[in-house]
């Protein structure tokens, strides 16, 4: 749970509400995270880089002693020489060492391993600004955007099932002549020791996403919910649909309804719910930026809504 409170603050950008019986104790976020990895990685460099030196040192100490001894070797040779000891010498007219040369994979391979953990950082922030760029484009194109957070994999594969059923609630907003919906699908668990997320960008989109106006409807369950604090990061509904029983808090539980079905879902889920997010300044986003996608959002919320209490 600590990693998951970690994660958590940093994504949604609050700190995790105080529980009974305690405090919750504040989490690190995914960029306190993703920094602790580089520190870890940069002083393992520098340790290595510390025991590359003193072997470098030591050799080095080796070769000026060796050269010291062919120096000296060298003067008693020229004085035998002078004095007629000796008539040639196989030592002072040794060629001197070639400098080694090194190929192009070789330096290429060296400047790798000296700058690990700043490519290591790079990599990242690159991850986000290919997000952000994607999103800026895709954004364009699509009309709205819908977020699905979840690692049901049956329910990744119905993402165009889900797109087609909400295009029938929402306008053409961006006035280019026909209605396009995305779903961003974004694989979410509550196991603190899962760090695949981590390395294959999953977690830099959720921030991505999180802390923008891009997607105010949320697809979720509960197993995303350490990570995204839904008490803090949804509007709650009770007030809106007080009438309707399928609304609780900030959800509308979709597997009490015919949703799996018409999006081609085959089988049944326990745990899938609606949620369209709370208006707030943003990393990405300001609050009137939010305030402008919520108000294109709610009322597919309410449409989708309706349609499904059928």
């Amino acid at each position: 749970m600590a990693e998951q409170d970690k994660k958590a603050e940093e994504i949604t950008g609050h700190e995790p509400e105080k529980q009974a019986g305690g405090e919750k104790k504040k989490g690190k976020s995914l960029f306190e995270t993703a920094r602790e990895l580089e520190q870890a990685e940069r002083r393992k460099q520098e340790l290595a880089e510390r025991e590359h030196q003193k072997q470098q040192a030591e050799a080095d100490y080796k070769e000026r002693e060796k050269y010291g001894e062919q120096l000296e070797a060298d003067k008693r040779e020229l004085i035998r020489l002078k004095q007629g000891i000796a008539s040639d010498s196989d030592t002072i007219f040794e060629e001197k060492q070639e400098k080694k040369h090194y190929t192009l994979r070789q330096r290429i391979g060296n400047f790798f391993y000296h700058n690990k953990w700043w490519m290591g950082i790079a990599a990242f922030f690159a991850v986000v600004i290919g997000v952000l760029i994607y999103d800026d484009v895709t954004t364009v194109e699509s009309d709205m955007i819908i977020l699905q957070l979840s690692a049901d994999s049956e329910l990744a594969l119905r993402t165009e099932g889900t797109a087609q059923y909400f295009e029938q609630f929402v306008p053409d907003l961006n006035g280019d002549g026909q209605v396009k919906v995305a779903v961003y699908c974004i694989p979410v668990t509550n196991d603190p020791n899962n760090s695949t997320n981590y390395y294959n960008g999953d977690s830099s989109k959720l921030v991505v996403e999180m802390q923008s106006s891009s997607a105010m409807l949320v697809l979720a369950d509960s197993a995303c919910e350490d990570t995204i604090m839904p008490e803090q990061t949804f509007q709650d509904l009770s007030q809106q649909f007080s009438d309707n029983p399928l609304v609780s808090g900030y959800s509308f539980d979709l597997t009490k309804t015919d949703f799996l079905k018409k999006i081609g879902y085959e089988g049944e889920l326990d745990d899938l719910y609606l949620g369209i997010r709370k208006v707030q300044k943003l990393m990405f986003a300001t609050e009137e930026k939010m305030q402008a996608s919520y108000d294109q959002a709610f009322p597919v919320l309410e449409q989708v809504i309706s349609d499904l209490s059928k």
